[in-house]
């Protein structure tokens, strides 16, 4: 069973798609407006975020940005009341599917299976924030480690062209160095990188020492 939020304007207008879900299995969590869906999020660990684009001031594109910081591997949808080429644009950049309202009941659903299918079992394993910096090699550039877990791992890194799908993180004073998968990537004003990535690493006795870093790095979860 999924947890999924529900992000409309009012509640009436996620009414639907809130039974349909439910119906259907999922745990569903109901947020009215932007800020509502920030005190959800929160308090809450969904697997996937369906909002509404337009939230009057805001919108659901400003959710996805700050999930970057708090929910990695959240996956996320959002929902247009007319197609907008640069909106449809900008949601898939940021890593979002994007739909046109009205949704079909069994295409909602449909696009809900494809998209949980992405989020990694490993998702609720605590992230650890190092007390000490933690300097880590990618793609022959340095990087700070800003919090790990068994799963994944958010990384900072200088101004770039771009990141590949999957990537080697090394980090040779511990003598590990993991395959992961980029999720989520988010330049900065400054031009740093934000990168989320999941482990995607196939050998056992690599995942064995990643497993063992995560386990001594002194933080807080």
């Amino acid at each position: 069973m999924a947890q999924i939020l529900i992000v409309a304007v009012t509640s009436e207008e996620s009414a639907d798609a809130v039974n349909l879900l439910r119906r259907n299995g999922h745990d569903v969590i109901v947020a009215a407006g932007f800020e509502g869906a920030v005190g959800a999020l929160a308090d809450h660990l969904p697997d996937l975020l369906i909002s509404q684009i337009r939230l009057g001031a805001f919108n659901g594109l400003h959710l996805v940005i700050r999930s970057y910081i708090d929910h990695l591997t959240m996956r996320t949808i959002l929902v247009d009341s007319v197609y907008d080429f640069v909106l449809e644009r900008d949601a898939r950049r940021h890593g979002a599917e994007y739909l046109v309202a009205p949704v079909r009941a069994e295409d909602l659903l449909a696009q809900v299976s494809r998209t949980l299918a992405e989020v990694s079992p490993e998702r609720r394993w605590p992230r650890k924030q190092p007390e000490a910096k933690l300097v880590a090699h990618v793609a022959n550039r340095r990087a700070r480690i800003v919090d790990l877990s068994y799963g994944g791992l958010r990384l900072e890194l200088p101004k770039s062209n771009g990141i590949p799908s999957r990537f080697d993180v090394a980090l040779p004073g511990f003598r590990v160095a993991v395959r992961v998968r980029q999720v989520w990537t988010h330049r900065a004003a400054s031009g740093r990188i934000w990168c989320g990535a999941e482990v995607s690493e196939l050998n056992p006795d690599t995942l064995a020492k990643w497993r063992r870093l995560v386990d001594t790095v002194h933080a807080t979860a």
